[in-house]
């Protein structure tokens, strides 16, 4: 007997999904075998060995993609307070942080990450990518450790690639040593640097020595002279296709002229680097210095995707220094992208699954034979979730139920006796016919 989704409960396998609706507003019965979705059936044979497990009825839900974000401080999270509620542009965060990043230890970094790992997960994100800095103090890489302990902790359920982050005040022999304990990426802001090119070219150059790709802060700033997505293009089109090169932010992107746009997006594409915009963080951070005709600090996203230049999108920051009111919830980052970005719903939710095939996993789009890794939320439709910030949702990893998040609302009831209210103004005859 098939059970709705509201009574799944995490550890449960599911076998098969009745009449869900897919992104598409097409619904369909879904199987999943062997940890992939089937269409059940082949020539009148079942197609291979099809789950044991719990058959749901999918009726009035969603399935969806799972959500990836592509760029968070997962090192960071829920330090606002702890640090004495800040507020201010992104260069007041940064010296926030310096001076407070220096009192955290590496056990409270290390229960800030699983803390939002966790949110993350039971929103339906399963993949993160988490910049990591070097914080101050006499153990320098003690955040690196403390976010590598928690990737193992959720390994399985949420995929982590973690950037050890440096910057110019780190000498080589601390990044060799943080690029040893085995992170991902190597990760730097050229923008803050007092030369970024060379900063640039620093960071590309730990990457290859390590075999491993990049992940840079890039144009973080309305300054329209900031154009280093140029300098990292140029610094990286010779590398391997599979080598990341991905720039983070870019939101000087929004105040350049049509042709250096044009310019500074086909370098990005021919060189192959990925943007991952931040729109919350950087509505936050951005733009304290114009109280009038205030910009809006997301880069022109229907240009990139014009341009053929793959993007993905972060939650950035979860209520620390740099943004005291982040969720990592991609609904809402998704929900961003279509009011201050003019994205279509179903678009900006493209973009935030975009970041899974960025980090190198495979495809998860709801489509037969692709893994069953997916998230259902009770809405009729992509908009539909977006607007109502999918407020119940079934996290499933290879068929496997892997987290929940239910809400429980609240019904006013309306008396028996209650009648319509009467239109003052109207005729008698006029408003019979409307009442009826």
């Amino acid at each position: 007997m098939s059970i709705h989704p509201e009574d799944l409960e995490a550890g449960q396998q599911v076998a098969r999904l009745d009449g869900v609706t897919l992104p598409d507003g097409t619904t369909a019965t879904v199987h999943i075998t062997d940890g992939a979705l089937t269409d059940g059936r082949q020539d009148g044979a079942p197609t291979g060995r099809v789950s044991a497990g719990t058959d749901a009825d999918g009726t009035e839900w969603l399935l969806l993609p799972p959500a990836a974000d592509l760029h968070a401080h997962i090192d960071k999270a829920y330090t606002w307070s702890l640090a004495g509620e800040p507020e201010g542009s992104l260069e007041d965060a940064v010296a926030c942080w310096r001076e407070f990043g220096a009192t955290l230890s590496e056990e409270q970094i290390a229960a800030h990450a699983r803390r939002q790992l966790d949110a993350a997960l039971r929103a339906g994100v399963t993949t993160i990518r988490t910049h990591v800095n070097y914080h101050e103090g006499a153990d320098p890489l003690r955040g690196i450790r403390a976010v590598l302990a928690a990737r193992e902790d959720y390994r399985g359920l949420v995929d982590v690639q973690v950037v050890a982050m440096h910057g110019q005040i780190h000498d080589d022999g601390l990044v060799r040593d943080a690029l040893a304990l085995g992170v991902d990426l190597v990760g730097a802001a050229p923008h803050l640097s007092d030369d970024p090119r060379g900063e640039i070219d620093r960071a590309a150059a730990f990457a290859e020595a390590a075999g491993i790709g990049i992940d840079l802060h890039t144009d973080e700033t309305l300054n329209p002279d900031s154009l280093d997505l140029i300098d990292l293009a140029e610094r990286t089109r010779h590398w391997p296709r599979a080598m990341t090169r991905s720039a983070g932010h870019c939101v000087s992107l929004a105040v350049q002229p049509p042709d250096r746009l044009a310019a500074a997006l086909d370098a990005a594409a021919e060189a192959g680097v990925s943007i991952i915009v931040n729109p919350l963080t950087n509505l936050y951070l951005q733009g304290w210095q114009h109280p009038v005709s205030m910009p809006r600090a997301i880069p022109p996203l229907r240009a990139i995707l014009d341009a053929g230049v793959a993007l993905a999108a972060g939650g950035d920051n979860v209520q620390d220094p740099f943004n005291p009111l982040g969720n990592g919830d991609m609904v809402d980052v998704a929900a961003s992208l279509v009011i201050a970005g003019h994205l279509t719903p179903r678009t900006a939710w493209d973009v935030v699954t975009a970041g899974r095939s960025l980090a190198g996993l495979p495809r998860a789009t709801g489509a037969v034979g692709d893994p069953a890794d997916f998230v259902l939320v009770r809405s009729a439709s992509v908009a539909a979730a977006l607007a109502e910030r999918a407020p119940d949702r079934v996290v499933v990893r290879a068929g496997r139920v892997v987290a929940t998040r239910r809400t429980h609302t609240t019904t006013v009831p309306v008396p028996a006796h209650a009648a319509p209210p009467e239109r003052p103004g109207i005729p008698e005859r006029q408003r019979k016919a409307v009442q009826a």
